[in-house]
């Protein structure tokens, strides 16, 4: 409960920031580039100006400190107790996609010569990482944070099969019915990494639907109305890990070359950042200070 506070928590925070900019000063951002200098806000909207520097400073800072944060607490041995990878990891990625749009809008929707490399550079950083995320949470982790193998997997899903026919007095013959629909009808073999991906995001769009089938043949069996509801919760718990155990191999082999795509972008990305605050502080271009 807690933790959906905290998300939805990021959530309205970076929706809000986008939409009262937007509000404030959609007018400007409509305009075509040779009316805008006889906007009443010019002198403050245009990108060297007040408020639009003032995004681009808050951005880049954002992006700054999700990158720094997060890879200390990955990589440095003294922050490994800081608080949990996961939360790390959100935070993150909340500060690296707010941050982009702060700078955006900084830009004021004009990109040219090399900034807008740096650019698109941090946008495909921003792409990536939502893919990276998806691809991360694919990756079944225990309780401290460490990647489970297929084995412990298998105990997991067996232990909650064992749950429903011992716990709610199913049926080996129901049990192996809802487990029939966490199961892959084609072999895993000869799906290609994007037929992979794309099982996986429809998987998750039609669960619902799934979890509506295993209701409907709780109910054909009679089952107790007051036990549907949380057999139904475990079921879904299951098909989640047969998909996990399916395709662990595959994801991982994806997710590290998703590092190959990632971590390039962000280099160019932070390259050309210093090359162009420096020329920005060097011309004068140096905002409150």
């Amino acid at each position: 409960m807690i933790h959906r506070i905290y998300i939805l928590l990021l959530v309205v925070t970076g929706v809000l920031a986008v939409a009262s900019i937007l509000v404030r000063n959609y007018d400007y951002y409509l305009m075509p580039s040779m009316e805008r200098p006889f906007h009443p806000r010019y002198e403050s909207l245009k990108p060297s100006g007040f408020e639009s520097h003032g995004l681009g400073v808050a951005g880049t800072a954002m992006i700054v400190v999700g990158v720094v944060m997060y890879s200390t607490r990955k990589r440095v041995k003294f922050f490994s107790g800081v608080g949990k990878i996961k939360n790390v990891l959100e935070f993150h990625i909340f500060l690296c996609l707010l941050g982009p749009l702060l700078v955006m809008f900084h830009t004021t929707f004009k990109f040219g010569g090399i900034v807008a490399v740096s650019f698109w550079s941090m946008m495909a950083v921003a792409a990536s990482g939502i893919i990276g995320r998806y691809l991360y949470v694919q990756i079944p982790k225990g309780i401290h944070g460490n990647e489970l193998t297929v084995k412990e997997l298998e105990e997991e899903s067996g232990a909650l099969l064992l749950r429903l026919e011992k716990e709610y007095n199913l049926t080996p013959q129901m049990v192996q019915s809802i487990n029939a629909l966490a199961l892959l009808k084609r072999p895993t073999e000869k799906l290609s990494l994007a037929e992979m991906v794309l099982f996986l995001i429809v998987s998750d769009v039609t669960r619902r639907r799934q979890l509506k089938k295993i209701r409907k043949y709780l109910k054909r069996q009679s089952i107790d109305p007051q036990y549907i509801k949380k057999i139904a919760s475990l079921a879904s718990q299951n098909i989640i890990l047969r998909r996990r155990i399916t395709f662990l191999e595959k994801v991982q082999y994806l997710f590290h070359y998703w590092h190959v795509i990632h971590l390039p972008f962000s280099i160019i990305m932070f390259l050309i950042l210093i090359i162009h605050v420096g020329v920005a502080i060097a011309f004068g271009y140096t905002w409150i200070l």
